[in-house]
């Protein structure tokens, strides 16, 4: 695993969300810049504050894994929850401790992995790890470490990349098979990606760099995973104007069924 983090911390301290700044003619981190990035952010995720509900989280000891640019950090942060973040890079540490003394926000955010948490038991009332866990190299192992800093009660919110999506099913057909395949004969656990084209479509750095891991997995096995807390639900989201889907754009795809059938991620709440 160390080689694994070790190339996830070279990889991840480029931000996270780098190329869509430079898209948007962003050069510096002051408020109206990071406003420009947050407000497109949102509007290209407008479920994911369905799933992260600022309003459970007033009050609230709140753990943010993977931090990026730090949109979703500083919403956290500005919803009244007592907000820590946690990112194995540093680049993404100083960019949301920097939103958070740059907008007078409390709370903290510091280095280190979901695989070995620099936090003790019981710490958090939520964890929210949107687009992480699937890097790591141990989804299991990072689903555990949630648990074991959750309070009884609390709750983990995943997103993680889903194994059945359309994509998957063109981009790797054969790997997607075999991996329904062990499935039904009782295999549980994740598929990683093969290429670097696969994980170019999800993650790759200003440079062209593919992320060093990427695993996806199904319902069944995240369920699985999740088998220590007392509740799992899920939600599959997300959807792009590609095959087999390129006759309309993305807003509309999102407003159709397909998303929920065979999106490109899962959305996950375990409850301890």
């Amino acid at each position: 695993m160390a080689s694994v983090d070790d190339a996830n911390i070279k990889f991840w301290n480029e931000l996270c969300g780098t190329n869509l700044a430079t898209v948007l003619g962003i050069t510096d981190s002051s408020p109206g810049s990071l406003k420009k990035f947050d407000d497109w952010f949102f509007e290209f995720y407008p479920y994911l504050l369905e799933h992260v509900s600022l309003a459970e989280l007033i009050g609230r000891d709140v753990l943010e894994v993977g931090l990026g640019y730090g949109s979703l950090s500083q919403k956290i942060a500005q919803s009244g929850a007592r907000y820590v973040g946690l990112d194995i890079a540093p680049g993404p540490v100083e960019m949301v401790c920097h939103r958070l003394r740059q907008a007078a926000l409390p709370g903290d955010a510091k280095t280190g992995s979901i695989l070995n948490a620099p936090f003790s038991d019981n710490s958090f009332d939520y964890v929210v790890a949107v687009g992480c866990l699937h890097h790591t190299g141990d989804m299991r192992k990072g689903i555990d470490e949630c648990r074991r800093l959750l309070r009884a009660g609390g709750s983990l919110i995943a997103m993680v990349y889903y194994a059945y999506s359309y994509r998957r099913w063109v981009q790797a057909p054969r790997q997607t098979l075999r991996y329904l395949t062990s499935e039904i004969l009782g295999y549980r656990g994740v598929v990683a990606s093969e290429t670097a084209q696969e994980k170019w479509y999800y993650d790759h750095n200003s440079k062209g760099v593919v992320a060093p891991h990427t695993d996806f997995v199904s319902v069944k096995s995240l369920r699985n995973y999740c088998r220590l807390f007392s509740d799992f639900s899920w939600q599959r989201r997300n959807i792009d104007q590609e095959l087999p889907f390129k006759t309309r754009t993305r807003q509309e795809l999102l407003t159709t069924r397909w998303p929920g059938i065979c999106g490109l991620e899962i959305y996950a709440r375990a409850v301890k």
